[in-house]
């Protein structure tokens, strides 16, 4: 064997010496005890955040914060416009094909709908019922009398 060859056994660490018994219940308490230590944490940064967003909002001109307020507002309106073009867009496809347009909204645009539309009345057409053979009346001797025009002879 080649003097670099690496063995594959592990040498038992400082914390697990070979052969001793782990003790899990030690193990969990560190391991609450460090959970409560960076709870403890979280909560005095969060205390820290919500002054700097305090600070910084009365840092803020009038101006600026009405220019935040109305680049939310056009995003906003933006997505509701989105939507609404799509829920139009789906309205027509449902139109034209005969495919609910509730199908339709989970389509990213007008091709994919349409796409789908075709695809789905593909999968979904249902056969034609077969006509019913004409009667013998009907191919030799002429129209038959509908049963209104029987009744009407009685009177005549």
């Amino acid at each position: 064997m080649a003097e670099n060859d690496v063995t594959t056994e592990q040498e038992p660490t400082e914390q697990e010496p070979q052969g001793a018994e782990v003790d899990w219940e030690a193990k969990y308490k560190e391991a609450i005890e460090q959970s409560r230590k960076w709870e403890g944490r979280a909560k005095a940064n969060k205390d820290k955040a919500d002054r700097w967003d305090a600070q910084q909002q009365e840092g803020m001109t009038e101006a600026e914060k009405l220019t935040k307020r109305a680049e939310e507002a056009e995003a906003k309106l933006a997505a509701l416009e989105a939507d609404a073009q799509r829920r139009t867009d789906a309205a027509e496809v449902a139109e034209k094909t005969g495919v609910p347009a509730s199908l339709l909204l989970h389509c990213a645009d007008r091709a994919d709908m349409e796409a789908f539309a075709k695809e789905y009345a593909s999968e979904t057409k249902v056969p034609a019922a077969p006509k019913a053979p004409e009667s013998r009346v009907q191919r030799e001797g002429g129209a038959r009398p509908s049963t209104r025009d029987k009744f009407a002879s009685y009177f005549e």
